[in-house]
């Protein structure tokens, strides 16, 4: 009989917390961008549906010359299991934005008031309360292994300095039936 750990198939995305990370992973130069008082809630009546709070704080323009490392660990009975998977993303803002153009633009209006429709990202300060933001899986990716996964995401400098670490841990479970 399969674990339940080794199952896959279709699947819904729970996000249960985003955070800094950790103080062993805390990045070089946070001043350069701050994020505090972040709160992440899921809307009941829709699994995609979250209300973002933070107060925001980047001296920083993020354009294409920084990248964004990403490193998913799973949740097994021994803790984190580090390097499920690992990518590294050039071009994080042109990539973010052909990508995921929906997100792009909820950023955009999110912190600047929708007046930013390219990159760079520029500089900000915000404080943000009760940001609606619809984020579904990319309609491409049809199969995921059940379980509980961390992502942690570090936007990365052109003088390949951390700037910004967030831990993002979420539980992949069966699709519901409709």
């Amino acid at each position: 009989m399969l674990q339940q750990s080794f199952l896959e198939g279709p699947f819904r995305v729970e996000l249960r917390n985003v955070a800094n990370c950790g103080v062993p992973e805390k990045c070089n130069h946070p001043e350069k961008m701050e994020v505090a008082n972040m709160k992440v809630a899921r809307d009941p009546d829709n699994q995609y549906k979250y209300t973002y709070n933070a107060d925001i704080n980047s001296t920083v323009a993020v354009d294409d010359s920084y990248k964004t490392e990403v490193r998913v660990s799973r949740w097994s009975g021994n803790g984190w299991t580090n390097n499920v998977f690992r990518m590294t993303v050039a071009n994080p803002c042109s990539a973010f934005k052909s990508h995921r153009p929906d997100i792009f633009k909820q950023v955009s209006d999110l912190y600047y008031d929708g007046s930013v429709t390219d990159c760079p990202l520029p500089p900000v300060s915000a404080r943000v309360r009760d940001f609606t933001v619809e984020a579904k899986p990319p309609s491409n990716i049809k199969s995921l292994p059940y379980g509980r996964f961390r992502a942690r995401i570090k936007l990365i400098d052109p003088n390949h300095e951390c700037i910004s670490c967030y831990d993002v841990v979420t539980d992949v479970l069966p699709k519901r039936r409709q």
